[in-house]
């Protein structure tokens, strides 16, 4: 009996007790993180923090933002309760971002020399380190130094999640960061970091959830999404061909145009020089029409003209006599301007 009343008091105060973990976020927001991709990396910090056991006696947590700076938004210590955490985690979706530069060495050293040292001394410490940005060529050594001396000071476990865009050389970096590439996710974008939600947990307590995020999308499935775009692009090479065709047309319409009115113009101009070639067989001051009476019988009529070519000979006549009245009356005008 008393056997058994030991064992449920024990059993009761461990319950109530549990593991007492020391959870620390740490999320990179450079200038070049849009609004969205702060949203996502947002939601993947509140996500886990949703499935675990928060209170003074389990889980306590804390989150920090950095770029140039590092800003810790509250401590361990700052809510005992998981409403009042998730209540301040989803604020940091409006955090400022004013710098490009990104700092993680400074951020780890915040961590190791201000965070934790509210943290309690029988708990476990886990850090989850975001990168948007690698840090600067210069700063990649001490990012690494700033890392071990978190983990030998505190045994801290820690885990990094960055985008599958970063160079080999910022990737070789959070592997010697965490020490264990097990440790190590990346992803193509913010939006598929729920992907690895069950494993972070996971890490952290593997007594809670570890179930798939339900609607999470699957990164394998952007190839697919992409097939519209193709039609699109389809679509718009059929209307460039179809505006090629009628722009083709209307070019013809307008050669055949201005065709015709060059002609006709050729036309004009050959009856203005014909004319003038008449003109031109006039002796020196005589009018056109005494011209063609002198050359068809000198009064217009024809006098002078054979009986048997009577005929040809009026219509010779005829045709000079238009000519140097169209001549005269402003033919040589047009011509000179077609010119």
């Amino acid at each position: 009996m008393i056997r058994s009343i030991l064992f449920l008091l024990l059993f009761a105060t461990s319950e109530e007790t549990g593991e007492e973990k020391d959870l620390v976020f740490v999320l990179n927001t450079p200038l070049m993180m849009s609004d969205t991709d702060l949203s996502n990396a947002v939601d993947f910090i509140y996500n886990i923090t949703d499935r675990l056991t928060i209170g003074p006696t389990n889980t306590l947590v804390a989150a920090l933002t950095y770029s140039d700076r590092s800003t810790q938004h509250f401590s361990l210590n700052s809510y005992p309760t998981k409403g009042a955490v998730l209540s301040s985690l989803a604020a940091l979706k409006s955090v400022n971002r004013s710098h490009d530069k990104s700092n993680p060495n400074e951020a780890l050293e915040t961590v190791r020399l201000t965070t934790l040292k509210g943290s309690r001394a029988s708990s476990s410490k886990f850090v989850v380190l975001i990168v948007m940005q690698g840090p600067a060529a210069d700063s990649r050594t001490t990012t690494k130094w700033a890392a071990e001396d978190l983990s030998a000071d505190y045994k801290a476990t820690l885990v990094t999640l960055g985008l599958d865009s970063l160079s080999d050389s910022d990737k070789y970096l959070m592997t010697s960061i965490t020490q264990d590439e097990s440790k190590t996710f990346y992803v193509i974008d913010f939006k598929f970091s729920c992907n690895v939600i069950p494993n972070v947990t996971n890490l952290i307590d593997s007594s809670a959830d570890t179930s798939p995020i339900i609607n999470c999308p699957d990164p394998n499935a952007v190839g697919a999404t992409t097939t519209p775009v193709n039609d699109t692009k389809d679509d718009s090479l059929l209307l460039v061909v179809i505006g090629a065709l009628i722009g083709t047309l209307i070019i013809l319409a307008l050669l055949v145009i201005a065709y015709k009115c060059v002609k006709g113009n050729a036309e004009k101009d050959l009856r203005v020089l014909k004319a003038i070639e008449v003109y031109g067989e006039a002796r020196f001051g005589t009018s056109k029409e005494a011209f063609c009476h002198e050359e068809f019988g000198g009064s217009g009529t024809v006098g002078k003209a054979k009986s048997d070519n009577t005929e040809e000979i009026k219509s010779m006549y005829s045709t000079r006599l238009f000519l140097a009245r169209n001549f005269a009356n402003g033919q040589t005008t047009t011509f000179s301007n077609n010119r």
